[in-house]
C-alpha cells in the first residue's frame, strides 16, 4: 500500500484547468438516462479475474469529452449486471464511448476508455484488481459564504466515469485503474453549486483539486489527505488556517479485521459536566472509519480536564454489535503536531450496567426523601451518563467493556456549576468507583450510596 502523506491537504486551483471543469460537479446526475442516446444497443457478459461470474456489477457508460471539456466528470448512463453477469443498455450514450465496470464488494474494475458502439471489446469483460484512492475530506465551516454548503461532497477522475459521493467528516474510497491521476472535490448538489456561482464566487474556488505524483498499479491502495474544501479567495489565508490545524487519527479492529464504518467520537468531557438539560447524554459520531479501519479528526482544542480520549462504536440495522476505547491522552501531545497517532482501539462486544443508587443522610435531616435528590451518574471518559432520581434503578446500556470507573455526582447542576466556581476539590462531590463491566453482559451493581454534598 502507498500512502501519500496524513497532514491537510489544501485542494488547489489548477489554473489551467479553469474553463474546462465549468460544471463538473452540477451537469452530471446519477441517475440513468440523462445524456442523449443513439440506437445502437450495447451488451455483454462480465466475469471476475478467477473467472467467475460477476453478479450486480455496476456499469457505467461515458461520453468521451473533447480536450477542452475533459477536466470534468462526464455525463453518464448506469446499469447493473444480472445473477448471470449480463448487462445491457438499450441503445449507446454516443458512436464512440467510454465503459467502466466497478464490482465494489471485490474491488476489481475494468476500464475501456474509448469504445465504439460496434466494437466486440465489451461483449465479454474481465475484471482485474482495481487501485483504490482513499481519504477523509473536511469541510471549512468557518468559511464566510451566502450559501450553506451543507456536508454532501463529491470526488471525481476528472474525464472519466470514476467518481464517489462523499459526507464532510467522512472516509472515501474510489476504485480506479492503474495509472497516474488527479482528484477534484466539489459540493455533491448541484443546486448548491449553482448558487455559489449566482452568489458571486469565482468556479476555481468551487471547483479543487489534487494531483498524484506517483503512478497506482492495480491492487495498491494511495491514502492522502485529510483533505480541506474552502472556498477561500486567499490561498495564503487558506494556508496560514491549515497549517494552524492539528489533526489525530487511529485505527479500529474488530474480530474479524479492520472496522469498516465504525462511528468515532472524541471525548473531552470526562465527567458529563456539561450534562446539563436532559436525563442522559447520547453518542455523537464525528467521523467514520475506512476500509482499512483508519480515521482522522481535528484535534480537540477545548479539554476541560487537559485530557481526551476516543470512544468509537460498530452499529448494525441500528444495533450496537461493538465498542472500544482509547487510552487517555494528555493536552501536551498536541503541541507542535501536525498529525498525533493514536493507539489502535480493538472493539468487542458492548456491556451494560444495572444499578441502584441510595440516599443516605442523617437520620435528623428532612430531606431524606429520595424523589427529592437526584444524581448523574455515568462511565468516566465516555459518552454514557445518566440523571437518575435516587433510589430509582440506573440502567445504562451499549456501553465499552472492560476496566472502567463509574462516576457519581449530584444530578443539581446549579449545584455542581457552584462547587466548580468555588474551586472545590472535586473528590469532595464527585465519587469514582471501580468496576470490570463484562463483554456482551450487563453488571448488576449494587450497593452505590449517595450523600447530597450540602449535608457533607
Amino acid at each position: 500500500m502507498r500512502k501519500f502523506g496524513v497532514t491537510p491537504i489544501y485542494l488547489r486551483v489548477v489554473i489551467a484547468s479553469l474553463l474546462a471543469v465549468l460544471f463538473a460537479c452540477s451537469e452530471s446526475e446519477d441517475v440513468a438516462g440523462t445524456a442523449t442516446q443513439t440506437e445502437n444497443t450495447v451488451a455483454g457478459l462480465v466475469t471476475h479475474a478467477d473467472g467467475s461470474v460477476a453478479m450486480m456489477a455496476r456499469v457505467r457508460m461515458a461520453k468521451v469529452l473533447d480536450e477542452a471539456d475533459s477536466l470534468r466528470l462526464p455525463e453518464y448512463i448506469e446499469t447493473n449486471t444480472d445473477e448471470e453477469g449480463r448487462f445491457s443498455f438499450g441503445s449507446a450514450i454516443a458512436d464512440t464511448f467510454q465503459l467502466a465496470v466497478i464490482d465494489e464488494e471485490t474491488r476489481e474494475l475494468s476500464y475501456l476508455p474509448r469504445v465504439s458502439a460496434e466494437s466486440s471489446e465489451y461483449e465479454l469483460i474481465q475484471l482485474e484488481p482495481a487501485a483504490v484512492f482513499e481519504g477523509v475530506l473536511y469541510y471549512d465551516k468557518d468559511a464566510e459564504l451566502e450559501v450553506a454548503v451543507g456536508s454532501h461532497f463529491k470526488v471525481f477522475v476528472p474525464g472519466t466515469p470514476f467518481f464517489q459521493n462523499v459526507f464532510a467528516g467522512d472516509s472515501f474510497a474510489v476504485l480506479i485503474p492503474s495509472g497516474t491521476w488527479w482528484f477534484t472535490f466539489c459540493p455533491g448538489d448541484p443546486h448548491i453549486v449553482a448558487k455559489l456561482e449566482e452568489s458571486g464566487l469565482e468556479k476555481d474556488h468551487i471547483y479543487r483539486s489534487w494531483e498524484m505524483t506517483d503512478s497506482v498499479e492495480k491492487g495498491d491502495t494511495v491514502t492522502a489527505g485529510p483533505f480541506l474544501w474552502s472556498p477561500e479567495k486567499e490561498i495564503d489565508t487558506l494556508m496560514k488556517k491549515i497549517e494552524e490545524i492539528s489533526w489525530i487519527t487511529g485505527v479500529a479492529m474488530c474480530d474479524s479485521g479492520p472496522c469498516y464504518g465504525a462511528e468515532v467520537m472524541v471525548i473531552t468531557d470526562l465527567y458529563g459536566f456539561n450534562f446539563v438539560e436532559g436525563d442522559s447524554t447520547t453518542f455523537t459520531s464525528y467521523t467514520r472509519t475506512d476500509s482499512l479501519g483508519r480515521w482522522w479528526l481535528p484535534a480537540p482544542t477545548n479539554l476541560p480536564n487537559d485530557t481526551f480520549r476516543v470512544e468509537i462504536r460498530m452499529k448494525s440495522e441500528g444495533e450496537v454489535t461493538a465498542m472500544g476505547l482509547s487510552k487517555y491522552w494528555d493536552a501536551a501531545v498536541l503541541k507542535d503536531r501536525d498529525t498525533l497517532q493514536l493507539d489502535s482501539v480493538v472493539l468487542t462486544a458492548p456491556s451494560g450496567l444495572l444499578s441502584v443508587v441510595s440516599l443516605v443522610v442523617p437520620e435528623e435531616n428532612n430531606g431524606s426523601n429520595c424523589m427529592v435528590n437526584s444524581v448523574v451518574i455515568g462511565v468516566k471518559g465516555t459518552a454514557h451518563f445518566v440523571r437518575e432520581v435516587t433510589c430509582n434503578p440506573v440502567i445504562l446500556n451499549d456501553i465499552p467493556a472492560g476496566g472502567a470507573e463509574l462516576v457519581l455526582y449530584t444530578g443539581d447542576s446549579k449545584v455542581v456549576s457552584t462547587l466548580k466556581q468555588q474551586k472545590t476539590p472535586m473528590d469532595w462531590y464527585v465519587t469514582l468507583i471501580n468496576v470490570d463491566l463484562p463483554k456482551g453482559g450487563a453488571l448488576e451493581y449494587q450497593g452505590i450510596t449517595y450523600t447530597p454534598p450540602t449535608l457533607k
